[in-house]
């Protein structure tokens, strides 16, 4: 009987580490917007049986990262600027809601690490690219969603900040930051600082706007780009 639970576990860790392979495979575009997930081909790729696979694919498809077609199969999402728009505009509601709670129950502490990782990103932040900079930025909306004290609120924004940068990436792989966000990240940490929540909110509202106006610029290949 003590035999189950150590099957059910490695079930478990095998599930997670193909949907973590393949959603890891879709954010660095080797596999490709609009490719489809063959069961078979990629559970022999990864040397498991199609069920963790299928269980993967499925979870994808719940994140809205992957679309199942009937009798043709699943396939990455080819993202719409309507779509990233719209993510970014839910996020933002959250993240707004996040923002308030942050700033009416923020310590000095909290405050210190804020800062911290302002810190941080400003030593990675490069224009030119944006790959490692998405993770600076993502712990900072993260811990201001986290020092909100609310687990659900946390969760779906995680969620969401994971879909936007998917959805970038699929939708323009030479997507640049066309402005600072450092320093819109630093006004929403000083609002936060001053306990000020409508400040805070503003101050995040006109962050999420600058993304989407950057959305404006993408879809376009650089002058650079060579297709061989």
């Amino acid at each position: 009987m003590a035999q189950t639970p150590m099957k059910q576990t490695k079930k478990i860790n095998s599930e997670d580490a193909v949907y973590l392979k393949l959603k890891t495979a879709i954010r660095k575009r080797y596999i490709k917007q609009g490719s489809q997930l063959v069961e078979i081909a990629l559970a022999q790729k990864l040397g498991v049986s199609r069920t963790p696979v299928r269980s993967a694919i499925k979870r994808l498809e719940a994140e809205g990262l992957v679309n199942s077609i009937p009798n043709r199969g699943a396939f990455v999402i080819t993202p719409t600027r309507k779509e990233i728009k719209e993510t970014f505009l839910v996020r933002a509601q959250l993240e707004v809601m996040a923002t308030r709670l942050t700033a009416s129950n923020i310590v000095p502490a909290q405050i210190d690490d804020l800062q911290e990782l302002l810190q941080n990103e400003e030593l990675v932040f490069d224009k030119s690219n944006p790959d490692d900079y998405y993770d600076v930025n993502d712990n900072l909306h993260l811990k201001i969603a986290e020092f909100s004290g609310n687990a659900v609120l946390y969760t779906y924004i995680k969620e969401l900040l994971d879909r936007t940068r998917i959805y970038l990436i699929l939708y323009d792989p030479f997507y640049k930051f066309e402005y600072t966000p450092t320093t819109e990240h630093q006004a929403i940490v000083n609002a936060i600082s001053e306990h000020d929540g409508d400040k805070a909110s503003i101050a995040l509202k006109n962050h999420i706007n600058s993304s989407i106006n950057g959305l404006e610029s993408a879809g376009n290949m650089p002058d650079d780009y060579l297709s061989i």
